[in-house]
């Protein structure tokens, strides 16, 4: 089965030590955009849901939950935070579920994760045909100032089980931003290292609004800053809000 397994070797290190601050300002974000016009007990795909923090969240506020994700490691860490969702594994360019959701997520920029517009919008059309007429779909995207500004950084941890460093770079010729993390990890009292790699791209706002609205959505676009987020995290992400046009069939 073709998956996103880039994550498998970061999943720890995610969990861990990464990402609470993203958390912590997206619900209100998700709330605003589309959780408040949900039905009681609406179904919600989590795509991309990585280590369950969001699916964790909505299932503790009654909605019937499926989160998709690409990394095994990450689908065991979701599993142990809640049991009352279910969780699949899946790659968003080519899942395929019966239609019945109210709305669709992807947070924490994971479609710049989408390497090749074509295949974003196969995610946009996979998207669509799960949702029912009038749902909707909510992600988020790095823009290219996060790239230039905050993807570049070279960036430490250390702790008393952990020692990580990541090293990024971005090439605005051709989009692509990668991340070199080395790992040093304490198990068993032995110290293990772990060398991966993780891939973005930019994909451009004007485009992206093409393919959703080719994908058949009536699209929207909004600064993470405009919706409240703040600090580095809200800098250089645009949240995208796709709505099933009725009157469309893509």
């Amino acid at each position: 089965m073709r998956r996103f397994r880039d994550y498998d070797p970061f999943a720890w290190l995610y969990t861990k030590y990464w990402g609470d601050e993203y958390h912590t300002q997206v619900m209100p974000v998700l709330d605003r955009l589309v959780l408040q016009y949900l039905p009681p007990q609406a179904a919600v795909l989590d795509l991309c849901c990585g280590d369950g923090r969001i699916a964790a969240q909505l299932v503790r506020r009654k909605y019937r939950v499926t989160g998709i994700d690409g990394s095994e490691q990450m689908l065991s860490y979701a599993r142990q935070r809640t049991s009352r969702a279910e969780f699949l594994l899946g790659d968003a360019r080519t899942f395929k579920l019966p239609l019945r959701f109210h709305a669709a997520i992807s947070t924490f920029d994971s479609l710049n994760h989408v390497m090749e517009a074509d295949e974003l919008e196969s995610v946009f059309r996979n998207v669509y045909a799960v949702l029912q007429e009038g749902g909707s779909f909510v992600f988020d995207l790095n823009d290219e100032e996060a790239f230039r500004e905050l993807w570049a950084r070279t960036s430490t941890g250390v702790t008393r089980e952990a020692v990580s460093i990541a090293q990024g770079d971005y090439n605005p010729h051709t989009g692509i931003a990668v991340c070199d993390i080395t790992l040093f990890r304490l198990e068993r009292n032995q110290w293990n290292r772990c060398d991966f790699r993780l891939s973005q791209k930019h994909h451009p706002r004007d485009k992206v609004i093409d393919s959703l609205q080719r994908a058949g959505f009536e699209a929207q676009a909004f600064g993470a800053g405009q919706l409240g987020m703040q600090g580095d995290i809200g800098r250089g992400r645009t949240f995208f809000l796709g709505t099933k046009n009725r009157a469309h069939s893509p």
